[in-house]
């Protein structure tokens, strides 16, 4: 936790920290500077929509109002009545005048219309389309009238009937007016809008489809439809939607007397788009900022931060006792002579301990010398008392055994011209140690079990020996019953093993982890040698691993196993 948050991680998450007030206000003004010009597009685009939706429906209002108030003419109500019927030039003049007058309001009116009077009681049509005879046919006014305009294709009609009441049933009417207008006066609007626009303004209808100016991109107007097809849409209001990967805003509004929605729509990004590129051109420098931070912090963690870093935990290594820590270094400033100043202080202090424990193990190789040179007057005078007695027996085959089992035991432990013996070699000499053993204690039996692959492998000489010694004199020979010594070796992954268990009195839980503790603490006048320096070369021979340990045996003694690994003797 101490290295995340020492003085250089700080100091970098400082410079990082100071981009993101900078990072956070520029964001904040973007979106704020967006959001007006997104209501400014929104607003104008609903402006744009309602003025074109006011000129057209100023026109066809102007129409509705004509088709109304047309019934009132007198000359139109004179010729409605029955009895005119009988007056055919007078019914020709006044026919004549009506089609002049409403020729004058095609004339005065903005957009060209179609306008037919139908005269139910007379059975006379009077229109100002002179391209087609327009008759009166009683089975054409069956169903009642719509009070809006009705799309035909490729115009809008729309009737009136005086009186007013008659919409629902036309047949009662008195006189029955059909107003028509073209498309194209819809389309010229819309072109016109267009040219003075920025938008792409068209009509809309859920069922009957869309009019469209003469230049509108019909693609992206077909997909428009398809999604005000699938839409809810209210008399008026705008929404954002995406068209081919581009957004638009879409402002509507439902015609009163159509029925049809007047639609347009701009791209929010066209709009948007020097703003967008400030903003980009802005998180681009942002971002080249950022990796330039973090490639400065780069370089300050490589020249100083892992320096110190290796330093420290060098420092640490060696205060726990690691004298073979070195610290690799490149470079030629000033850390790389520094870890190298302390590679050489390490090595120094390392060469310093490794002569003081190699003076302590020498010292100690020769009291184990000194000790086995020299012959356990009680072991060897059972030995010889044991010779005597079978002597006295004429027990020639046990004294030949037990001379020459004796013989070649002191033979093995006396000589000192190599410090390395095979596992066969120091298996043969405790075979003779325990056949002299047996021959002395007839109670006692041994058994070995070691494979092939480990005989042939180096280990210190007299590693075995004072171990099974120990099992004898303090584990066998406390009892009276027969006794047991079982000598068991393993080889796995490397790592090799020889156990050397007994039968004897054993040890209680506590007194085997005192006798463990006891290998590791220097040797004094109270403790054994034998086993603390067996324990202790095979340390300094094999390294950390190795070495002996204790535990309860399920003969009921003592189980020493003794641990190394796969490394030359030199």
């Amino acid at each position: 936790m101490l290295l995340r948050f020492n003085v250089f991680t700080k100091i970098s998450l400082l410079v990082l920290l100071l981009l993101i007030p900078v990072l956070s206000l520029y964001t904040y003004s973007n979106r704020e500077s967006v959001r007006v010009i997104e209501n400014e597009i929104q607003s104008g685009t609903t402006n744009r929509l309602s003025s074109f939706a006011a000129q057209v429906e100023s026109n066809i209002y102007q129409l509705s109002l004509y088709g109304v108030s047309i019934g009132q003419d007198s000359s139109i109500q004179e010729y409605q009545r029955p009895d005119f019927r009988e007056q055919p030039y007078e019914r020709v003049k006044l026919s004549v005048a009506i089609l002049e007058k409403m020729n004058l309001y095609n004339a005065a009116s903005k957009w060209h219309s179609t306008i037919t009077l139908f005269f139910p009681r007379t059975g006379d049509a009077l229109s100002t389309d002179y391209y087609n005879t327009i008759t009166y046919r009683e089975d054409a006014f069956t169903r009642p009238f719509l009070k809006s305009w009705e799309y035909t294709g490729d115009s809008f009609v729309w009737y009136a009937t005086e009186p007013t009441t008659a919409m629902s049933n036309p047949r009662s009417a008195r006189l029955i007016t059909k107003i028509s207008f073209p498309i194209n006066h819809v389309t010229a609007m819309l072109d016109e809008n267009k040219v003075n626009n920025s938008g792409d303004p068209f009509l809309f209808n859920p069922e009957q489809g869309s009019i469209r100016n003469h230049s509108a991109n019909a693609a992206k107007i077909d997909l428009l439809t398809e999604k005000l097809k699938s839409s809810k849409l209210g008399e008026r209001g705008g929404f954002r939607t995406k068209l081919d990967n581009t957004e638009y805003y879409v402002s509507y509004i439902k015609s009163d007397s159509l029925k049809w929605y007047y639609v347009d729509y701009v791209p929010m990004q066209q709009i948007l788009s020097p703003i967008t590129n400030s903003r980009n051109l802005f998180y681009t420098s942002i971002a080249v900022l950022l990796v330039m931070s973090i490639a400065v912090i780069f370089v300050i963690y490589r020249s100083v931060q892992v320096p110190l870093l290796k330093l420290v935990r060098g420092t640490k290594r060696l205060s726990s006792g690691d004298f073979s820590v070195r610290l690799s270094h490149s470079g030629h400033n000033e850390f790389s002579l520094l870890l190298g100043r302390f590679n050489i202080m390490a090595q120094r202090i390392q060469e310093l301990i490794e002569n003081v424990y190699e003076e302590k193990l020498r010292r100690r190789e020769a009291t184990l010398k000194h000790l086995q040179s020299q012959i356990n007057p009680h072991f060897l005078y059972n030995c010889l008392f044991y010779i005597k007695n079978m002597a006295r027996m004429k027990n020639e085959k046990a004294v030949v055994a037990m001379a020459l089992n004796l013989g070649e035991y002191f033979r093995y432990i006396t000589r000192s011209e190599n410090d390395g013996a095979t596992i066969r070699e120091e298996l043969s000499m405790v075979t003779n140690y325990l056949e002299i053993q047996s021959l002395r204690l007839e109670r006692m039996r041994f058994t070995i079990e070691v494979p092939d692959e480990l005989m042939n492998k180096t280990i210190s000489r007299l590693t075995l020996q004072p171990i099974v010694e120990n099992a004898i004199v303090h584990g066998l020979e406390p009892q009276a019953e027969n006794g047991e010594i079982r000598i068991r070796g393993y080889a796995e992954d490397g790592v090799y093993r020889l156990v050397v268990e007994d039968s004897g009195i054993g040890m209680t839980d506590e007194e085997t982890q005192k006798l463990q503790l006891s290998l590791t603490k220097p040797l004094d006048d109270n403790m054994g040698c034998g086993t603390w320096n067996v324990h202790q070369r095979l340390i300094y021979l094999f390294g950390e691993g190795a070495g002996l340990s204790y535990s309860r045996s399920d003969l009921g003694g003592i189980k020493t196993t003794i641990t190394w690994s796969d490394k030359t003797i030199e």
